[in-house]
């Protein structure tokens, strides 16, 4: 049987791929219990300093969650509060991962394919993707933080009407709604996320790790005069890392810096 989830690791780099392309890689409950835990050893090796998400077969990122789940595990409002546990801790470990993350995105992401993308700090799409929350055509609702993300990342407007027509846009009104970084043909796709990874894996990953810090704390309250003083102090503690003296080093010596997460 294949692995619904699999996991590569490769220079700094770790690719997890959702692996049920005969179902547009739908997520079933298992699966999100079990991202959950690939997720907290990836957070714990400091080897990884970048997360990509894809979906096999080059058809569908991602259908969302398996709707064949509904009759065992989201059949009634408490089994649907337990299932969210299982979703949401998901869905939460990717939005806090210590290092930078990429949706690598080609065809289909939809429901909770597009809450998962919406999870992390860089999505990446082909032409050829389609995107859209059609939970309206089941009778649900997303839940509090899948809003919150969605709306970080696209804006009220574009939520309420992903929600309300749960209408499937193209690249062009995902472009426009902002839910993609930026657009790849599809002939680029593979050099481009390589790329884009290996760019990230060279930078200083301490670094990447407090901006991600940062910018999330923002993203809820911008307001800075609110800060705790350890918060604040946040800002200053690459300054007596190795890396910093490393950057600075290479900097003056006209050479690449080599970061070694110190």
């Amino acid at each position: 049987m294949n692995q619904p989830i699999l996991v590569n690791r490769s220079a700094h780099i770790a690719t997890i791929t959702f692996n049920r392309p005969e179902q547009r890689n739908a997520i079933s409950y298992e699966m999100w219990k079990s991202l959950s835990e690939i997720l907290a050893e990836l957070d714990a090796d400091t080897a990884v300093r970048c997360v990509v998400f894809r979906g096999a077969g080059g058809q569908a990122f991602s259908a969302g969650a398996d709707i064949k789940d509904f009759d065992e595990h989201r059949y009634d409002s408490t089994s649907a509060a337990r299932y969210a546990k299982a979703f949401e801790g998901a869905l939460d470990r990717v939005e806090k991962l210590r290092c930078p993350t990429i949706a690598a995105i080609q065809g289909f992401c939809v429901g909770g394919g597009l809450e998962l993308a919406s999870a992390t700090d860089i999505r990446i799409a082909t032409k050829s993707s389609r995107f859209g929350v059609p939970v309206n055509r089941l009778g649900l609702t997303a839940g509090w933080d899948e809003l919150r993300r969605m709306i970080a990342v696209a804006g009220v407007p574009a939520v309420k009407y992903l929600l309300l027509t749960g209408d499937i846009i193209d690249i062009e009104e995902a472009m426009r709604f902002g839910l993609v970084t930026s657009v790849v043909e599809d002939d680029d796709f593979e050099p481009t996320i390589e790329k884009l990874a290996s760019r990230i894996v060279a930078g200083a990953p301490l670094a990447a790790r407090d901006h991600k810090i940062m910018i999330q704390r923002l993203s809820v309250e911008p307001n800075t005069e609110t800060l705790s003083d350890e918060d604040f102090n946040l800002q200053f503690r690459v300054f007596d890392s190795a890396d910093f003296r490393e950057g600075v080093e290479a900097f003056n010596a006209k050479r690449r810096p080599e970061f070694t997460g110190e």
